[in-house]
């Protein structure tokens, strides 16, 4: 679950919804050598489906009592976290061992940042290597690093899973001083694109209701819609987060994506 604390509630947005709105920046994301990619339709179908695996987990949330604050996808206890990426990413190999072989990729960046000993984690991490070694193989890559094009694909999995948790950890309107400490300076990787000769994409609130980009990613300026919810705390302490995310009711807040 991704969160975000207010006076009097908490905005909440599942991982999967997250997921596809990070999908919906894929498929218009305009890059000659992303869009000339052999396997272009799986790299979205990894972008939309990356988050699959907290389907069943953001379906009912936990609180955290430490915290006084929903489990969110950074502090989840690590074992059932990891339990259900793999089961997510069991779902996406069903369909595409390319789009599974990006999505594990993308996750191992993500641990590797965690500065966490765990045996539960060396086990995942071994075996998803066994994972993509299979992959691998099975796709005749010789050699992960060195591959142009699977690299370029997980650079735009790694911007629009951001640019779309931009507008999720962000009170709309947020000035450059006030937004999440994450974006403040530009999206990572972004700089490696075919057409930001070495420069992030910035983002920026123009105000509550659009966010405008430099080095503008996309064909064109388009909407979007953010499902979420507005979890009431006084709810939550009376009934429980579980049964107060239930009865909640979901918005679409329309977010408009234009050039800076």
């Amino acid at each position: 679950m991704i969160c975000r604390e207010r006076k009097e509630d908490w905005l909440m947005v599942t991982q999967h919804d997250h997921g596809v709105l990070a999908g919906q920046f894929a498929k218009v994301f305009n890059s000659t050598s992303f869009r000339s990619s052999k396997r272009w339709n799986e790299a979205i179908f990894a972008v939309t489906e990356h988050d699959r695996g907290w389907i069943d987990l953001d379906d009912m949330p936990f609180w955290n009592d430490a915290q006084s604050a929903p489990y969110t996808f950074l502090d989840f206890p690590i074992a059932p976290k990891l339990a259900f990426y793999s089961k997510g990413l069991d779902e996406i190999e069903s369909t595409s061992p390319y789009a599974t072989l990006l999505c594990s990729m993308h996750y191992e960046k993500l641990l590797n940042q965690v500065d966490l000993e765990h045996p539960t984690l060396t086990k995942y991490m071994q075996h998803e290597q066994k994972r993509r070694d299979q992959i691998q193989l099975g796709l005749g890559i010789a050699d992960l690093a060195a591959e142009g094009e699977l690299i370029y694909d997980l650079h735009v999995l790694q911007f629009c899973d951001d640019l779309s948790l931009y507008l999720c950890l962000n009170e709309p309107g947020s000035d450059k001083e006030h937004e999440h400490p994450w974006f403040r300076d530009g999206f990572a990787v972004s700089e490696k694109f075919d057409f930001t000769e070495g420069e992030m994409i910035q983002g920026f609130w123009k105000d509550q209701s659009t966010v405008e980009l430099t080095n503008f990613p996309f064909d064109t300026a388009f909407s979007i819609e953010l499902p979420s919810r507005y979890v009431s705390k006084l709810d939550i302490q009376q009934m429980g987060i579980a049964k107060a995310f239930s009865n909640s009711e979901e918005i679409r807040y329309s977010i408009q994506i234009q050039s800076r």
